[in-house]
């Protein structure tokens, strides 16, 4: 890299390393690696790297342009990302405003009353639209200050740093849009969440200094776009993986370690689900280091066991399932009920609903039945998509005994997911379907599915 750079610790590097499950040795083979299969051997001035070259990286924060490549390659990450680029390179980012849409109004709704047009100066220097501007206006938030007031605040701010009310205002609507992942329409909050999350790395990467308060805001809204992305959305995958990564830089600058579990847990779930099992494993085996330098909170532990049991059976490893299951069955039992206020979907209620599913795809359908109806009961109001997922599971645990209970509960799952649709819920009826092919009853269902299907759940990406 060009430019002198200044001698100090590089904690990013040392955060991405670790988030892998890799020691300092290990990141020196893997680059080893990377430089052979390159071809780079031959440069002039290549060594082979060692761990001792890793911990001078990582604690002054110096190495070459060659390596830095590799560093990047190995660790899929950014040269800003991995704090290798000096102040002179950083200097040369180019002045890109995000284009804010329409949907950012709606996640400030909850500020009504409170935002101004100089505590929206990042959108408003970048140029707002008259369509946005107007959205802003029927969100309640006042446009009234002029352009060359508002460019002035914008200076200020750059030269002062991030303000700490906007940080705890940015923080507020993470918090607002969290509740209302229960309640809301999952499209309408995606565009939402995206557009706030846009919002918070903007500040984040203006901000002077470490920004912890922010950096897990940040990371909190990632995630929830991301599990709105990939949980209750068909066709915006894309979009959960892009959140993902913004979420690991997140909790990478907060230094958050149980946030950094759940980030971690919700991405192994994406090839999990795929019956990628191999491709998994990592991410859980990096959610569990990142518990181990957390709080140890024993329900943050449970749910990571509750995922890595259904990640199991769904790939057809029932010892290893039951084994998660039963640990995260010792954690629940030894938790208080406290957790980080961010961790609102998984409860003693939610477990069972693990179970009862873990149960289901092994096959043990009575296990599975007393573990559904269990959850199911216990369920809140506000649990809409869940009920859904759990009736289908009934539904099919039910089908070869029960077949005419189970067209039932399933239809009743239909009437749930037109009040909340879920694309974890639809994915399980082709399930039910099929342990009710052979019912008399069986073709109610297949109506009620294809009205559902046309009515309510055509979502376009």
């Amino acid at each position: 890299m060009t430019g002198k750079r200044e001698l100090k610790q590089n904690p990013r590097l040392q955060w991405y390393r670790v988030d892998r499950g890799w020691s300092r040795s290990e990141l020196a083979r893997q680059l080893n690696r990377s430089i052979a299969s390159e071809g780079d051997r031959e440069l002039v001035g290549y060594r082979e790297v060692t761990e001792q070259m890793v911990k001078s990286w990582e604690t002054r924060n110096g190495t070459s342009k060659f390596f830095a490549k590799h560093l990047c390659m190995v660790l899929n990450k950014s040269a800003s990302e991995l704090g290798l680029l000096t102040d002179e390179e950083l200097a040369l980012r180019p002045a890109d405003p995000r284009p804010y849409d329409i949907a950012l109004a709606s996640g400030m709704v909850n500020l009504r009353g409170r935002l101004t047009a100089k505590e929206v100066v990042p959108v408003l220097a970048g140029g707002a639209d008259e369509t946005w501007r107007s959205a802003l206006q029927a969100a309640g938030v006042p446009l009234d200050v002029d352009q060359d007031e508002v460019l002035s605040v914008d200076r200020r701010r750059r030269a002062t740093g991030t303000d700490p009310k906007a940080v705890a205002a940015y923080a507020q609507v993470v918090a607002h849009q969290r509740t209302l992942y229960w309640t809301s329409q999952s499209r309408m909050l995606l565009h939402a969440a995206q557009a706030h999350m846009a919002l918070g790395s903007e500040m984040l990467s203006e901000a002077q200094g470490d920004e912890p308060v922010l950096a897990a805001a940040v990371a909190e809204c990632a995630l929830l776009v991301a599990r709105l992305a990939f949980f209750d959305l068909d066709g915006f995958e894309r979009q959960a993986l892009n959140a993902f990564r913004t979420a690991e830089a997140g909790v990478a600058h907060a230094k958050d370690h149980s946030l950094a579990v759940a980030v971690a847990a919700h991405q192994a779930f994406v090839p999990g689900f795929d019956e990628r099992l191999a491709d998994a494993r990592p991410f859980l085996v990096a959610a569990e280091r990142q518990w181990r330098n957390s709080g140890h909170h024993p329900l943050v532990r449970a749910w990571l066991h509750c995922v890595s049991a259904e990640i199991y059976a769904r790939n057809e490893q029932v010892t290893e399932s039951r084994r998660h299951l039963k640990q995260a069955e010792d954690y629940l039992a030894k938790s208080d009920g406290t957790a980080p206020l961010w961790m609102d979907f998984f409860d003693s209620s939610r477990f069972a609903g693990f179970a009862g599913n873990t149960a289901l795809l092994a096959g043990r359908f009575d296990e599975a039945i007393a573990w559904l109806q269990q959850s199911l009961e216990s369920l809140g109001a506000d649990s809409g998509k869940q009920r859904s997922v759990l009736l289908l599971d009934l539904a099919a645990a039910h089908a070869s005994k029960s077949p005419e209970h189970a067209v039932e509960l399933a239809i009743k799952a239909c009437d749930q997911l037109e009040q909340a649709p879920y694309r974890m819920a639809v994915a399980r009826l082709p399930r039910v379907h099929a342990a009710l092919s052979t019912a008399p009853t069986g073709r109610r269902l297949v109506d009620r599915t294809h009205e559902l299907l046309r009515t309510q759940l055509a979502i376009e990406p």
